[in-house]
């Protein structure tokens, strides 16, 4: 079960601010040109540091990607990525009932044993099928229709947001290049639809298809490219573009 939106954790928002003059003799303020320079050079930031990582090929079919299901998959990736060798005993604590519940040292070791073939053989999976496919909750992931742009602003993928599954929440999902799906666009008798749902609570769900570029280290996430969005609704998958 993935956590949805509203629950989710930011750990980083980018503030900015608008000079604004009372009178025609004040003195114009130059905090918005500062704040403006110094927003433009974070996103630069973020956006380079995303281009220096592994690039999905944007030509794979969607068919390639898998449905991430269960934390112990994105456990299993985070390790292949991070070029680490597996802590045997920590994933077998995860993954055997047995193992987590044994006092014995020596049948603990003799799980162990046996697991660690498995172990390598699903880390040597993840690191072949990199491609990930994720659906998120979407009551809550997108904002009213903005008429003016055309397009609904949606919140899945803003920066310091991350996913866990409760089976195994030690490691998360997060997306290098979210602030590029934060205007999502599809045609107009779609985003009715859509918003019909949306303002009627009923359920539809967005769909990320990823690709896992690197393990963070130091928060325990599986880095992620997106490489396109879609929403169900009613069954149908809609295809969705960037407004950005």
């Amino acid at each position: 079960m993935n956590r949805t939106l509203p629950t989710l954790l930011a750990i980083a928002v980018i503030l900015s601010a608008c000079g604004k003059t009372e009178n025609n003799n004040a003195t114009p303020t130059v905090a918005a040109p500062a704040t403006s320079v110094a927003d433009m050079a974070a996103k630069a930031q973020v956006k380079a540091a995303a281009a220096s990582l592994p690039q999905a090929d944007a030509a794979t079919p969607s068919a390639s990607y898998v449905d991430i299901t269960s934390g112990n998959q994105l456990m299993y990736s985070y390790i292949a990525l991070s070029g680490v060798p597996p802590d045997y005993a920590a994933v077998a604590q995860r993954i055997s009932r047995e193992y987590a519940g044994s006092n014995d040292a020596f049948r603990k070791q003799e799980v162990l044993d046996a697991l660690k073939p498995q172990i390598d053989a699903k880390v040597g999976e993840a690191k072949t099928k990199r491609y990930l496919r994720y659906q998120i909750n979407g009551q809550g992931a997108l904002s009213p229709y903005a008429m003016d742009k055309a397009a609904f602003p949606a919140k899945f993928a803003e920066t310091g947001t991350y996913y866990y599954m409760y089976d195994n929440g030690d490691y998360k999902l997060a997306f290098s290049n979210g602030g590029a799906y934060s205007l999502l666009k599809v045609d107009q008798d779609a985003a009715r639809k859509i918003e019909a749902a949306r303002s009627g609570y009923k359920d539809f769900t967005i769909i990320v298809y990823a690709y896992a570029q690197e393990a963070d280290m130091a928060s325990n996430q599986v880095k992620a490219q997106i490489v396109k969005v879609a929403i169900k609704l009613n069954g149908e998958e809609i295809p969705v573009q960037q407004a950005l």
